[in-house]
């Protein structure tokens, strides 16, 4: 049987280049994007077999958008649901140079609202075996920090961890898997902060990475923190 996965936030970036490689890798695909974006990329990938990629839309950041995106989603069950929504911050990442919009607008985007949207969307996961997975970052570990900086971002991922982590206490008697992945630094507008730093790795690199370890590990029904080479992270 065709393995399913929801890509939230797919339009872009690593979403994008997971769309691709999941396609690639013979699974049935639906990829969100916003109102407005641009979904020309996310709809190619499945010009080979259209009947393998949906698109639906929603910004994870609206609250009015959550009902009527679980109903374009009708009576569909995924294998994996992956919340890959996310933003980088204001480039100071400072706490002292922080605004209050700026400090709401990053925890909104990379963990209230995937958080929030994960949580609508459990009815969604096939069960047993369902499997959550939420785009982290090295970052949001609290034990490998030894390098301070990036406290807006770092406050973003460790609050997503550990939210997730509660999805998981919630879900685990009925066999979920929860996982919190680190991409690695890919080449990304992101990545890269629209060209004005060199990034550690190719985006291909990192999508393959992650798509291999959401294979290895999905409905194992445990809870790992793991970067895009399958390398257990320290919470």
């Amino acid at each position: 049987m065709t393995k399913s996965i929801l890509i939230v936030a797919a339009e872009r970036g690593l979403g994008l280049g997971l769309a691709e490689q999941f396609f690639k890798r013979g699974w049935s695909v639906v990829g969100t994007a916003r109102q407005d974006a641009d979904i020309t990329d996310l709809l190619s990938i499945g010009a080979s077999d259209p009947d393998r990629l949906a698109v639906a839309r929603i910004d994870v950041t609206k609250a009015d958008e959550i009902s009527p995106f679980l109903a374009s989603l009708s009576d569909r069950r995924f294998d994996v649901i992956y919340l890959n929504a996310g933003i980088f911050g204001p480039v100071h990442q400072s706490v002292l140079e922080a605004t209050d919009e700026d400090f709401a607008e990053i925890m909104l985007t990379n963990t209230f609202g995937p958080i929030r949207l994960a949580r609508y969307l459990m009815n969604k996961l096939v069960t047993p075996g369902g499997t959550l997975a939420f785009m982290s970052s090295h970052r949001g570990s609290i034990e490998i920090n030894v390098e301070a900086g990036l406290e807006l971002y770092r406050a973003s991922k460790v609050s997503l961890n550990m939210l997730a982590r509660g999805i998981y206490a919630d879900y685990k008697q009925q066999g979920l898997t929860v996982l919190s992945i680190h991409p690695g630094w890919a080449r990304t507008a992101m990545g890269t902060l629209d060209g004005a730093v060199e990034p550690e790795i190719e985006l291909e690199t990192s999508v393959q990475g992650v798509a291999d370890v959401v294979e290895r590990h999905m409905a194992t029904g445990e809870n790992l923190y793991l970067d895009y080479e399958g390398t257990r992270l320290p919470w």
